[in-house]
């Protein structure tokens, strides 16, 4: 009987250490899709596979990161709004881009704020403005100065219309009083391709796939959109230490469908919160130039409303800008 209650108490001991995510997720049979709404190669596709590498472990389930590119991110938007609301779909959502989807009224998007679940912020950062190696700009106001005298003959690549690469450029224009020639890209691959092989002059696009080109002596960057200096280039002046009033910072959060359950998204959260803590992940996050930033889902909330509100006036002068 001695051994009976031992055992009892050595299982209640296992039981107590067990993971609490794995052992309560809706279902542990079935995996969770990822929904990456740009292609393949970029800052949103690359966390999102980092996020999944160490969350399966941590909820006990396996994950699928699939690309859904399109529209902006519209396409894999609209996906993710129609899916089931179990927590077995998500996304990695670039919040500037997602906004601007269902912002802009001429886009007829099927689905608002409200179609989704904020479950948590990931990744906060800034774009850079970066120029070929040997590209007679050597600053923002190399820049701005050049399209001043010649304007909508610089060409600007990004990541997409109205993407969070363009609507900094639409500031930045708007701010110098200048105008760009906009070349538009799905996604920081093809946008990377196009710099490094001349087809733009200049791109504005994320740090993780564009330090890489800098290191390697074949990108210079010029500017950073962020509030302050990145840790990445802490050399690298931002615009407004160039005395161009413009930060523009890029939020990445995972979101879900509208209607999931609260439960299911606290356990996706916490799960998040802790896999972010991990200085293993950290390490990768750094490897990547990445920073984390964590929300949980009423921060989220909150943020992505006041985010939606800021984006709004941007939006607008793109939209004038292509009338």
């Amino acid at each position: 009987m001695r051994n009976f209650f031992k055992g009892l108490a050595l299982a209640a001991a296992l039981w107590s250490f067990a993971p609490a995510t794995a052992a309560a997720f809706p279902d542990a049979d079935k995996p969770i899709t990822i929904i990456v709404p740009f292609s393949p190669g970029g800052t949103t596709d690359v966390s999102a596979r980092t996020l999944a590498e160490f969350l399966e472990p941590e909820l006990g389930v396996s994950f699928e990161v699939v690309n859904r590119p399109g529209a902006t991110t519209q396409i894999g938007s609209t996906a993710l709004s129609q899916a089931e609301p179990d927590g077995h779909t998500l996304s990695l959502a670039s919040l500037p881009s997602l906004v601007m989807t269902y912002v802009d009224e001429a886009r007829q998007a099927p689905y608002d704020r409200s179609s989704f679940t904020p479950i948590a912020h990931y990744i906060s950062g800034a774009n850079l403005l970066a120029v070929q190696a040997d590209s007679p700009y050597k600053s923002v106001n190399d820049l701005v100065e050049a399209a001043r005298k010649k304007p909508r003959t610089i060409r600007m690549g990004t990541v997409g219309l109205m993407s969070n690469g363009h609507l900094p450029g639409i500031a930045l224009e708007d701010i110098a009083g200048v105008q760009f020639a906009f070349v538009h890209f799905n996604g920081a691959a093809p946008l990377v391709a196009a710099l490094l092989a001349g087809d733009v002059d200049v791109a504005i696009n994320g740090t993780q796939t564009t330090i890489p080109h800098i290191k390697a002596g074949k990108m210079r960057a010029i500017g950073f959109f962020g509030e302050r200096r990145t840790a990445f280039l802490p050399d690298l002046p931002t615009l407004r230490d160039q005395q161009i009033d413009v930060a523009a910072p890029s939020s990445f959060a995972v979101i879900g469908p509208a209607g999931m359950k609260a439960e299911t998204v606290e356990i996706l959260s916490n799960a998040i919160k802790t896999v972010i803590a991990k200085p293993e992940f950290q390490d990768r996050l750094t490897a990547l130039s990445l920073e984390s930033n964590f929300m949980a889902a009423d921060e989220l909330e909150a943020y992505w409303a006041a985010f939606e509100k800021r984006q709004a006036r941007l939006i607008e002068l793109a939209r004038s800008a292509q009338q």
